[in-house]
């Protein structure tokens, strides 16, 4: 009789803090147009709802991080009453930041999510963040983390990290991370991207995303890490900086044609 080999045991599921940034009013040289903070308010409020019924794990311990100094109580009085799943929410405020001169929204961004982090009381449950914008929801989050821990158990590795990076069209170049939404373990988050505000507008990096491409491009190909998503995940919601919606029809070809090539060319980034 022949006895079956041992196995290893497969990796433990990630524990996801899904944090929530927010600037509901934002600096004047925020460089964003959809500045309103009426505005602003709603789409958070409309993320939120979103997020409280996502039917994924993901989702199932929430932190929404505010840096303009905005009243939170709509939003806190909607995970209260709102919250069908019975999701955890922590809600911190905190001090607001100048943006310095040459760079934008990004270096506040990065350094709200470093000090909230640092003060949440979910963090310690968890084992990864998922980073989101917080006035967009992506719809499609759950199916990528999904792939990616099918992949995980059959190379028995840990998930350190799971960004989308992309050439750039012109009349940009070179290459450059999406920053609305990634995913690391919390010690990947504390080793390569705590602090990278920092280093806006060093060596041309003046863009938040050319930045964390350069802080996440050293580890392509190490285990545990993907620098594409599985699928596409594209943003429900409006564009900051362009006050246009995500989904309008000048960028509909521009999905399609990623969502093609990463099925039959899943190397080729674009």
């Amino acid at each position: 009789m022949t006895t079956a080999p041992a196995t290893e045991n497969p990796p433990a599921r990630p524990r996801h803090l899904l944090a929530m940034t927010a600037t509901i009013a934002p600096a004047p040289n925020a460089q964003v147009r959809r500045a309103s903070p009426q505005v602003r308010l709603e789409d958070y409020k409309r993320a939120l709802r979103f997020w409280l019924a996502y039917p994924h794990a993901a989702a199932e311990r929430i932190l929404f991080l505010e840096n303009s100094g905005a009243d939170l109580g709509e939003l806190r009085a909607i995970a209260g009453r709102e919250n069908p799943l019975g999701r955890a929410v922590e809600f911190l405020s905190l001090p607001v930041q100048a943006i310095p001169p040459g760079l934008n929204y990004g270096y506040a961004e990065m350094q709200m999510l470093d000090e909230g982090l640092a003060l949440s009381k979910l963090r310690g449950e968890t084992t990864h963040l998922i980073k989101t914008t917080g006035r967009l929801i992506f719809p499609a989050l759950g199916r990528a983390l999904d792939l990616v821990e099918k992949r995980l158990r059959r190379s028995q590795a840990e998930l350190e990290l799971m960004i989308d990076c992309r050439k750039l069209g012109f009349p940009r170049r070179g290459a450059d991370a999406q920053v609305q939404l990634f995913v690391c373990s919390h010690n990947f988050y504390d080793r390569v991207l705590r602090g990278a505000n920092r280093e806006m507008g060093q060596n041309g990096a003046r863009l938040l995303e050319q930045l964390i491409f350069r802080k996440v491009i050293p580890f392509k190909g190490q285990p545990g890490c993907f620098l594409r998503f599985p699928a596409n995940v594209d943003p429900v919601g409006y564009f900051g900086c362009k006050d246009r919606r995500y989904d309008s029809p000048r960028t509909a070809i521009s999905r399609r044609m990623r969502a093609f090539l990463r099925v039959v060319a899943p190397g080729y980034w674009w």
